[in-house]
């Protein structure tokens, strides 16, 4: 199966879940396909069937009716001990052997596969500098390391044995706001680099979208609602349970996946410092101002109300204030927005890597850009 020009490295089809004593199914029909390396987000409210889907892929649990393919293959197939070699897994609570050191519990799965010694420690050193540990935490015991240091250590043995696939079941869901946004970064970066096919279980619709290429609304029962890239979801949600789910704020979601350069740009009320003074009151006139701002050989050097020109005799020879913040062509809008909302000027004034002036936005930019 292809997915956008990519292999399917799971495929699920017309999958049934019901449990015994359960007149209604937890998961209904569903069919779905996870591309090659990349990070598929299943999101839902209760009784959705996020995690039932999960584990029906490792066979954690067994689908009622309907197939699942993995890496090109029947998993029902494949002797489930051999299915789980190639898959990793992180839960919620970690799961780390409390009694063993870090080294051990990234160790195990490798250890089980009879890796020698050498090659084991070898990959332990490799995967706590990959996720972002201090080798000296090798030595010490889970109850020694704070709640984010323990899901870092789960992926790290998720990933020890180096499975193509990876299913995660809501791993930061017990770690407070910043250590989460710290993880979600660090997964962002671990994927960058190593391209893993990733199925991730979330109640959290703004971690979906960060996170994944594509996401997968559930409804109750385990149906399909939606399937999309998160911008695609944002911009066009396929019924009135998904757009319910997604929130009222789906314009400042879809804000935080677009940059500063998905929008237009304006001049702004711009001149040169050796400029006169009536050029600069033009400036400002024709972009509806009363400030005006200077730029120096390419380098926006401030800005000033229009009223201190009075004394001028050119733009430059008048005290400049600062920009009190910048931003860049990869910048997200929504922090672009924020931006322009507290500041003076009202604008956001847009430099690239080497600190030359591109440009100015304003909020007619950034509303122009979720414009179809």
């Amino acid at each position: 199966t292809r997915v956008g020009g990519l292999n399917a490295a799971i495929s699920l089809r017309d999958v049934v879940k019901t449990f015994p004593g359960s007149a209604a199914p937890a998961v209904s029909g569903l069919s779905l396909d996870v591309a090659e390396g990349h990070l598929v987000a299943l999101v839902g409210p209760s009784g959705c069937g996020k995690t039932t889907t999960l584990k029906m892929i490792n066979r954690l649990i067994e689908p009622t009716s309907g197939t699942i393919d993995v890496l090109g293959r029947d998993q029902l197939a494949v002797p489930a001990h051999e299915l789980r070699r190639s898959i990793g897994y992180v839960i919620q609570q970690v799961g780390l052997f409390p009694h063993q050191t870090i080294r051990r519990n990234i160790a195990a799965v490798p250890e089980l596969l009879g890796w020698d010694k050498r090659r084991i420690a070898e990959r332990c050193d490799e995967l706590v500098e990959l996720v972002g540990l201090d080798a000296a935490l090798l030595d010490r015991y889970p109850a020694e390391l704070s709640g984010g240091q323990q899901q870092r250590v789960g992926v790290a043995r998720a990933l020890a044995a180096d499975p193509p696939l990876l299913l995660m079941d809501e791993p930061y869901s017990a770690v407070d706001p910043i250590v989460r946004t710290r993880l979600q970064d660090e997964l962002l970066a671990l994927q960058e680099r190593v391209r893993k096919t990733i199925v991730f279980v979330t109640h959290d619709v703004d971690e979906a979208i960060r996170l994944a290429d594509r996401v997968a609304v559930l409804n109750v029962g385990g149906v399909l609602a939606q399937y999309a890239a998160p911008a695609e979801l944002l911009a066009a949600p396929a019924s009135e349970f998904v757009a319910r789910f997604l929130g009222r704020e789906r314009g400042l979601r879809r804000l935080a996946l677009m940059r500063v350069a998905d929008v237009d740009h304006v001049a702004g009320p711009v001149v040169a410092a050796s400029d006169p003074a009536d050029a600069a009151r033009a400036a400002a006139d024709r972009f509806g101002s009363i400030w005006f701002a200077v730029v120096d050989h390419g380098v926006l050097r401030g800005w000033a109300d229009v009223g201190a020109l009075d004394t001028a005799g050119a733009a430059g020879d008048v005290e400049l204030r600062p920009f009190a913040a910048t931003v860049g062509p990869g910048t997200a809008l929504r922090e672009a927005l924020d931006v322009i909302v507290t500041s003076h000027s009202r604008v956001a004034a847009v430099v690239d890597d080497d600190g030359c002036y591109v440009g100015m936005i304003t909020v007619d930019q950034v509303a122009g850009g979720l414009q179809p």
